[in-house]
């Protein structure tokens, strides 16, 4: 099955001294790329002015292009290549004297060949860079990924931006189809984009090398994904994965733990602040996201500072779908009733994080969230967040926080 076509000028030959009448135009691209196990392709033609009857011939001198039907098109069949080397051949299209030409170009087989047993990425609604077309993005490596810039040290990446006419309706799975190498990024459906797909290299120091991709097709079926692609240096990369498509990033890659804790620690808070920040559907799983802070006094700039990203039932906006116990979402599911455990990324403290303030800046005392539970209650105007969490490095946080000053805000689309 063909994987992409390149428009090609095309070019015809004429004779005074042709006895045919009419004239021949392929209305087929000029150039035909063809995947490594070969598959069928066909020419299209017109001929205007011919008589009743005219014909048309096809051959190809390239013993692995077999021309099977010459009639209203003109139907040929690619055999497949055992070489590594791509190979390209020609076929001749001829009407009397006219002639005009068809290439056939088709990848090599597999210089490599790499089973993945890790899927991560995630969903994006459309926007204005690609109005037409969801964008998934597809991480495919053995180790895995936090994020799509985030490396294993002796690990392989290849990373496909997939657009596709299916939106994620709950938790992001990645849909079946044929998606096909876009030379151009023009971010059509069914196809993964040039600028942003690339195979990355990761050396046992860490070390890591990117190489664009410049042609190829990823399957995907049931549970599995297929792709066969050439990279910019020539070799061929046969890709394969087994497994579930929901589309997920792993917590951390950064080795930890981050906790400078020594010992366990109780607080006690009587008078606290709260600040409630509401995203909406941030994760496109159908629920709700908020981010809590909540602090041992109004600005966060002395004293105990709490923050937790939570999922809820629901994507209404109402502060009462935060009342119930989250306990940490070890496995990235996204669920209702989740927190995020607490990670570092690009030097950022994201997910769940206890940091002791004074004078307005964070001190060295801090501890990364990674276990337990908080449960958050209303109680008349006050807000009460009762936890028991545990921290990177195995130390419990415990206590709990009446808030008697609440801001909440709004956040989606910021």
């Amino acid at each position: 099955m063909a994987l992409s076509v390149a428009a090609l000028a095309m070019s015809c030959t004429t004779d005074d001294g042709d006895a045919t009448t009419g004239t021949l135009s392929l209305t087929s691209e000029g150039v035909m790329r063809f995947a490594q196990d070969g598959g069928d392709g066909v020419i299209n033609y017109t001929l205007q002015g011919a008589k009743s009857g005219a014909k048309v011939d096809a051959v190809c001198m390239s013993e692995w292009v077999t021309i099977t039907e010459v009639a209203n098109d003109i139907k040929f069949t690619v055999a497949a290549n055992d070489l590594s080397e791509e190979r390209t051949a020609l076929i001749l299209v001829t009407y009397g004297k006219q002639s005009e030409q068809v290439i056939v170009e088709q990848q090599g087989a597999p210089n490599v060949e790499f089973m993945a047993s890790m899927l991560n990425g995630s969903f994006e609604k459309k926007d204005a860079s690609h109005p037409d077309a969801y964008r998934y993005t597809v991480v495919l490596s053995k180790y895995g990924t936090t994020r799509d810039t985030d490396y294993y040290a002796d690990d392989c990446y290849y990373k496909f931006y997939i657009y596709s006419s299916v939106p994620a309706m709950s938790d992001p799975y990645l849909p079946e189809g044929e998606y096909l190498f876009d030379a151009q990024s023009t971010y059509a459906v069914n196809t993964f984009a040039e600028d942003l797909s690339e195979y990355v290299a990761v050396d046992k120091e860490g070390n890591a090398t990117a190489t664009k991709i410049k042609g190829g097709k990823v399957v995907v079926s049931n549970n599995k994904i297929e792709a066969l692609i050439t990279l910019a240096n020539d070799e061929v990369h046969s890709v394969q994965y087994n497994g579930s498509l929901n589309l997920n990033y792993l917590i951390t890659v950064e080795k930890g733990p981050y906790s400078t804790l020594v010992q366990d620690y109780e607080f006690d808070l009587q008078s606290g602040a709260m600040i409630l920040a509401y995203y909406g559907d941030e994760y496109m799983v159908g629920r709700g996201s908020w981010d809590i802070f909540f602090m041992e006094q109004a600005g966060g700039a002395n004293g105990d500072f709490f923050r937790f990203s939570v999922i809820v039932d629901t994507v209404e906006l109402d502060r009462k779908h935060i009342f119930r116990t989250f306990t940490a979402d070890k496995m990235s599911t996204f669920a209702a009733g989740t927190f995020t455990p607490g990670y570092k990324y690009n030097g950022n403290n994201i997910g769940a994080w206890y940091i002791l303030a004074e004078n307005g800046y964070y001190t060295s005392t801090y501890a990364c969230i990674v276990d337990g539970s908080i449960t958050i209650e209303p109680d008349g105007d006050d807000i009460v967040v009762t936890a028991d969490v545990i921290d990177d490095n195995g130390k419990r946080i415990t206590g709990t926080c009446r808030c008697i000053y609440i801001e909440e805000y709004n956040r989606v689309g910021l």
